[in-house]
Parts: structure tokens; C-alpha cells; sequence
């Protein structure tokens, strides 16, 4: 039984007592009464109950007025008339004035009870129609908020996903991140491979001082949680507390972490924090930004494979832009290495004369410092070379200056010997 409430309107107290006290209130029965027809009217008014039992002969104002009054007010909860034998006819005004039921004094206890079970019949499927509908209604809120934002969720990550700039990346993340869930703060923390510390890279909302160079260790922060468990966390301030400490000189209501993951690896943290609202995230605000998370792990990897063949096709074209260069330099260095070579055979076989070996001594020189070019050129074209080591991947580049004065110096020690 739910607790349905009842007023009896009865000038009898000896039946006022007997249905509130033996038949209804035993029964699971909230029971008012009434002693007469105006307060019965009144009570009734203020009180709404969810039926009435409703006598006819009264004082002060009788059932029929009782009826109109209430008819005139909109009163809608279902009322049994209680007559008498031989007023039939008043039943049938009754009737007309919207009672649902009537039962003749004396009745007996069952037959009051039907009487009261059948005009509750229409009150009951009439509430749990509203109940329904209003849990339709909710239902549908939720489900259209649900609609809008995926609607926002796939936008943003249209436009997350359409940007290759890993720094610009980050800070739209950030951005779309403080949007969805209205927060004060958003922040993006990724994993250093090397040192397995997370650093935030791109935030909004946090002061100059909190934003710049902020490291955290994954073992001593809640942050790190988040990486260890891959599970997203949300904190909110204790009861009696205002804030909650996330480092030295940061203090927040609440936070809201999210991992970033690329096939089943945390890469970083993505998260949101209110200084100021004192707000709570829901599970609505931790759908958004796991789901914004999703869509910012790929774009991250996206960005940084763009960037890694970016990398690569500069590495290509400095390549074939060293060989590009060998080329031309060689063939008029070529030309003048011959040139040399002639002029010096021409003087050792006596067909120019040099007297004081200054043609000899310039060919020689000319010749030392074609080899030098020379050697310059091969060192490049050997880091141009497939086979030579890069800036790329976990491979050093050769040094260069130190390959440079080596060959130099050996040049220079033939020519001087």
C-alpha cells in the first residue's frame, strides 16, 4: 500500500472512529477527518487528499454542497458518497457533480473497501502515468544533452584531429577540455620516455608560475595515478574543506583526470580543475573528457608521426641537396685540378719556363687546395649517403668538423712534406 491518503467527512464519531481506527488505517491508510461539511471542504482544499468518504446530511453545509464547492475549485481526487436508504435520487445528483461511488449506511466493511479500491483504481494509473511520463521527459532531457554532446564531442574532434602542429595540437586540447566541462583550469601532462616524468605541455587557467616547467614524478602525485592505473580520477574537497592541495602554491575545489591512451598505453593525462566554482564534476563531465582524451591520443601520435616525416623528408632533401652540389662544385674543381697538372708537366718537360719555380710552387699550392675542397665534398657526400649515420632515431650524426680537419691536416702534411 502507498500510503494513500483519506478524508472521511462524517458528523458521526462513532463512524469517523470505526473507519479511520478498524477499516482504513490498518490497511496502510493515511486517514484525516472532517466533523462537518465546512471544515470537511476546507481540509479538503488544503490538504488534497487522495480520496474522500463523504456523508450527506450534514451541519453547516451538506454533501451536495460540499460536492459543488469542491466541483467549482477543480478539485480532481475521487469521492464516495455515504447516503442512506431511500436517497437515491440525491445519489444520482451526486453523480452529476463527479462522485465516483456511493455506499448506504450501514454498509459493510467490504463493501466500503471495494467501493474505495475501485475509485483509487483511476487515481493510481493516472499517477503512475505522470511518474512515467515524467521519467519519459527525463529520459529524453538526458538523452537530447547525450545527442548534444556528441554532436560537440565530434566536432571538436574533427577540428582536434585536422590540426598536425603538435604545440597548437596541445593547446586546443587544453581549450576544448575547460569548454565541455565549463572548468576554471585545463592542463595536459605528458609521459617523458626517458625519465618517466610527466610534464605539462600545454595548460590554460593555470598561473605563469604553476604552467612553466611543471614536472611531476608519476610515484608522489595524483596525476601519476591516473598514468599508473589508467583509470580517470575525480576528487572533489572533503566536507568542512575548501580546497583541495595539488602541489606548492595550487589549490582547487576539483579536479578531473582522464588518461590519454594509444594501444593500451598511457601517453600523458589530460585534466581540468575549478579554484573559484565551488562545482563537483559529474559522470557526465568525466564522459566528455574521456571521450575528448580518445580523440586527442590519436591526434598527439598523428602529430608527432607528421612531425617524425617531416623530419625525415628535410633529412632527404638536405641529402640530395649536398649531392646536388658535389656535383657542380667537383666538375669545374676537376677542370682545374687537369689545368694544374698540364701547366706543371708543361714546365717539367721544358715547354714553360720558370726560373724561380713560381709557376711550380702556385700549380702545387692549386693542387693542395683542390684536394682539400675536394675531401670537403666527399665528407659530405659520405653524410649524404644512405649508409651514413643521422640526427634521426636513436643514431648520431657523424661530427662533421672533426672528420674536416682531419682530412685537412693530411693533406696539408703531404703537400708540406
Amino acid at each position: 500500500m502507498a500510503r494513500e491518503r483519506v478524508l472521511i467527512i462524517d458528523d458521526s464519531a462513532d463512524i469517523r472512529t470505526f473507519l479511520r481506527d478498524m477499516v482504513l488505517g490498518p490497511r496502510g491508510y493515511t486517514v484525516m477527518t472532517a466533523t462537518d461539511g465546512q471544515s470537511g471542504l476546507e481540509r479538503a482544499l488544503t490538504e488534497q487528499p487522495d480520496l474522500i468518504l463523504l456523508d450527506v446530511n450534514m451541519p453547516r453545509m451538506t454533501g451536495l454542497e460540499v460536492l459543488e464547492a469542491l466541483h467549482e475549485h477543480g478539485f480532481s481526487a475521487p469521492v464516495i458518497l455515504m447516503t442512506f436508504y431511500g436517497s437515491e435520487n440525491i445519489a444520482v445528483q451526486a453523480f452529476r457533480l463527479g462522485v465516483r461511488d456511493y455506499v448506504r449506511k450501514p454498509f459493510e466493511v467490504e463493501e466500503v473497501l471495494t467501493a474505495i479500491d475501485r475509485a483509487l483504481t483511476e487515481s493510481r494509473l493516472r499517477r503512475e502515468r505522470e511518474r512515467l511520463m515524467r521519467e519519459l521527459a527525463i529520459a529524453n532531457r538526458q538523452l537530447q544533452r547525450r545527442l548534444t554532446d556528441l554532436g560537440t564531442l565530434y566536432a571538436i574532434g574533427q577540428a582536434v584531429a585536422a590540426v598536425l602542429d603538435l604545440e597548437k595540437l596541445l593547446t586546443r586540447v587544453v581549450e576544448a577540455a575547460v569548454y565541455l566541462t565549463r572548468a576554471d583550469d585545463g592542463g595536459l601532462f605528458l609521459v617523458d620516455q626517458e625519465s618517466g616524468e610527466l610534464y605539462l605541455t600545454a595548460a590554460k587557467g593555470f598561473g605563469q608560475e604553476q604552467a612553466q616547467g611543471m614536472r611531476l614524478r608519476v610515484d608522489d602525485s595524483l596525476v601519476g595515478q591516473v598514468v599508473k592505473n589508467g583509470k580517470p580520477l575525480r576528487v572533489s574537497a572533503a566536507p568542512g574543506e575548501e580546497h583541495l592541495k595539488i602541489q606548492t602554491g595550487y589549490l582547487v575545489r576539483s579536479l578531473l583526470y582522464v588518461p590519454l591512451r594509444v594501444k593500451r598505453r598511457v601517453i600523458g593525462v589530460l585534466g581540468v580543475a575549478n579554484r573559484v566554482r565551488n562545482y563537483s564534476f559529474t559522470q557526465d563531465d568525466q564522459f566528455r573528457l574521456s571521450a575528448l582524451a580518445d580523440y586527442a591520443a590519436i591526434a598527439i601520435e598523428n602529430a608527432r608521426l607528421h612531425e617524425a616525416t617531416q623530419e625525415i623528408v628535410a633529412a632527404e632533401i638536405l641529402k640530395q641537396t649536398v649531392v646536388t652540389l658535389s656535383h657542380y662544385i667537383n666538375n669545374p674543381l676537376t677542370a682545374l685540378a687537369m689545368s694544374a697538372q698540364t701547366l706543371a708537366l708543361a714546365v717539367k718537360e721544358g715547354r714553360v719556363q720558370d726560373e724561380a719555380d713560381f709557376i711550380a710552387r702556385s700549380v702545387l699550392f692549386t693542387e693542395m687546395k683542390v684536394e682539400e675542397i675536394s675531401a670537403i665534398l666527399s665528407i659530405l657526400q659520405d653524410l649524404a649517403s644512405p649508409k651514413s649515420t643521422t640526427y634521426l632515431g636513436n643514431i648520431k650524426m657523424i661530427d662533421i668538423e672533426h672528420q674536416v680537419k682531419k682530412r685537412l691536416a693530411q693533406i696539408r702534411k703531404k703537400y708540406e712534406s
